[in-house]
């Protein structure tokens, strides 16, 4: 089994990172912080994406989050669980703030949870694991038109 090359406390600084790229809209950075396969589950069920997958869907979210009002996206907690010498499970928690001419300014926190392949030169996100999406939560706030 490989020897975890990454230290605990450079999680943290990954997560980071990852929320700079996601605002930038960095898709090639963002991309390079993924395995090359990577399983995304959420409340609709579980697939495989690869990174062609991962770059026509960054600016897509982008769009469709500015078109919310989006400001920033901070984040506010990240906490490691070593499931193995390589893989951690990663629990990050995110703020969103949306601001938008006629509607109220609005915070949405929610949190994520990822396993993280640590054991190469830098963290690679092998799955990406959520209960709900920025999204859904700004369109059940009005901040976005239902999909319905």
């Amino acid at each position: 089994m490989p020897d975890r090359k990454i230290p605990p406390e450079a999680l943290r600084a990954f997560f980071e990172r990852f929320g700079t790229l996601s605002a930038a809209s960095d898709v090639d950075s963002l991309v390079a912080m993924y395995a090359p396969s990577v399983m995304i589950a959420g409340p609709n069920g579980a697939h495989v994406v690869t990174p062609a997958d991962i770059l026509r869907a960054i600016p897509k979210r982008k769009q469709l989050l500015d078109s919310a009002g989006h400001r920033e996206t901070t984040l506010i907690g990240c906490e490691e669980t070593p499931l193995t010498d390589r893989y951690s499970l990663v629990r990050v928690e995110w703020r969103w703030r949306f601001e938008r001419a006629g509607v109220e300014s609005t915070t949405i926190t929610l949190p994520s949870r990822f396993i993280v392949d640590c054991a190469g030169d830098t963290p690679r996100i092998v799955l990406y694991m959520n209960d709900t999406d920025v999204a859904t939560v700004a369109r059940e706030r009005g901040l976005l038109p239902s999909t319905a």
